[in-house]
């Protein structure tokens, strides 16, 4: 058989890269494809938002792709391999797609693809897809060394968050062009493109690297952002932002839509204890559902179309956050 084409999509938290891979696959490009998600914290929700069969999703456990748990992944990615191979029932896809978490670099998963032999003789790196939301990039370079590593080995850039941007269409446009100068100067040779780009022709994912020729050598350029350096569950080493850690919330009751929305506006508006980012899906009074999502200071709720959960879920994603304060906040608003 050929190799199977593998593309690994990061960015960091919030930045997209979900709704960016599900307009992939209702586009229908990606074709027979099988998706791997990674998510940060001990509750997934990714696959709940994803729009793929049960087949074609695997869900790796919470934890960091790239420390934690990337022996997971190596023993995923040859149980589907092997799958595949079977002469009875084999597994059918024609691609890989791997939705890491927010937190992961892209590095170690691709000396993993490289130089497992396993794995070697039967995938192809076939681009690292970073996903920046264009409003915070710049900052986020500054503030997170897992953007850095993110975009310096990406083979495409796409700039998300676009419509975020504040103020009248020229500054908006003064906006996107300053953020893509960003992407550039840490992205060296990717191609940069806006998320409206993509969303109009989402093939452009796929295969974005040029060749696998000289990529090790460009991951090894960047080995020393891991040298020496570990990652426990709570305990993220010098290439990974200090201090973050999840919290997660459950409840069967209904909760208070605007209840629960004034407490995350001040949840998501404080500076110390900081959420980066924040998913859920709640039942509300009168027995709706509703997605809510925010990532800094933006927050936004919409009616879940999907099926619903068993109960209520919320995941809080940040730095000094307190368990205790925020499960208060929770009940406060009916959970």
């Amino acid at each position: 058989m050929e190799p199977v084409p593998v593309t690994v999509l990061v960015g960091f938290l919030g930045s997209g890269k979900t709704t960016l891979l599900n307009r992939l696959l209702k586009s229908g490009s990606a074709g027979r494809a099988l998706v791997v998600v990674n998510e940060f914290g001990d509750i997934g929700l990714d696959g709940a938002l994803l729009e793929s069969s049960g087949d074609g999703l695997v869900e790796l456990p919470g934890g960091c792709l790239c420390c934690t748990i990337a022996g997971d992944l190596l023993a995923t990615l040859e149980g589907l391999l092997a799958k595949r191979r079977r002469f009875l029932r084999p597994l059918r896809f024609d691609r890989i797609l791997i939705e890491a978490s927010g937190l992961a670099t892209p590095g170690p998963i691709l000396r993993t693809l490289l130089m497992e032999r396993t794995l070697a003789e039967q995938l192809r790196p076939a681009g690292v897809v970073a996903v920046a939301a264009a409003p915070l990039v710049e900052r986020q370079l500054v503030e997170h060394p897992e953007v850095r590593e993110q975009l310096a080995l990406a083979d495409l850039v796409v700039l998300t968050h676009l419509d975020r941007t504040p103020g009248a269409d020229d500054s908006a446009a003064a906006e996107a062009a300053a953020a893509s100068r960003v992407a550039a100067r840490a992205a060296p040779g990717a191609r940069i493109l806006r998320g409206d780009e993509v969303a109009a022709s989402p093939a452009q994912l796929l295969d974005s690297a040029p060749s696998t020729e000289g990529l090790l050598e460009r991951v090894e350029r960047h080995a020393h952002l891991h040298a020496e350096e570990t990652c426990a569950a709570h305990e993220h080493a010098a290439h990974h932002t200090q201090g973050v850690r999840s919290v997660s919330l459950t409840t069967d009751n209904a909760l208070d839509l605007r209840a629960l929305d004034l407490w995350l506006q001040f949840v998501c508006g404080r500076r110390a204890p900081r959420v980066l980012r924040l998913k859920g899906i709640v039942r509300t009074e009168g027995g709706r559902w509703a997605l809510v999502q925010g990532v800094g200071e933006w927050l936004e709720s919409a009616p879940w179309e999907g099926a619903p959960p068993e109960v209520s879920r919320l995941v809080l994603i940040g730095q000094g956050l307190d368990d205790a304060e925020l499960l208060r906040g929770w009940r406060a608003a009916g959970g």
